[in-house]
């Protein structure tokens, strides 16, 4: 992925502030500075990603990774592992994101969302309770099949 280079969190970060508050977040420097990184990106990105990205902004390793977390927990991030076993974040709608699936491609890392419906879990043992069921499906996208890499 070609570099982007991301300075101080701008003064626009006004909403992604007031996002985060209205999440129950601490407004962050780390985290506004992550999450305008994903907004802008044009395709999933991965720690590697961000943290080169972002890398004039000094946040270390540990504290990118926990961001990342944080950020996927309040559902602002949408996390997807490849077949490269690398872990891409993508920013996702506002509202309930768990009740759909998603399609990932494997070759660009792109994540889509599906309007299709997981399917219920299956039987599970007493005492197990479900909280969701998540279906990735994993291939190629339509932009990748129609323009392989050379």
């Amino acid at each position: 992925m070609a570099r982007q280079r991301s300075s101080a969190p701008p003064d626009d970060a006004e909403p992604l502030r007031a996002l985060l508050d209205q999440l129950g977040l601490r407004v962050t420097k780390a985290r506004l500075a992550v999450l305008q990184f994903i907004l802008q990106s044009r395709r999933a990105v991965s720690h590697a990603d961000v943290e080169s990205g972002l890398d004039d902004q000094h946040i270390d390793r540990v504290t990118l990774y926990r961001t990342l977390d944080t950020l996927t927990d309040a559902g602002l991030l949408a996390k997807s592992i490849g077949s490269d076993r690398v872990a891409r974040f993508v920013p996702i709608p506002r509202g309930d994101h768990r009740h759909h699936a998603h399609f990932s491609c494997d070759q660009c890392g792109r994540l889509y969302c599906l309007p299709a419906k997981p399917p219920k879990p299956a039987a599970l043992p007493e005492g197990f309770e479900a909280s969701n069921v998540e279906l990735n499906v994993h291939g190629v996208c339509a932009d990748c099949a129609t323009h392989p890499p050379a």
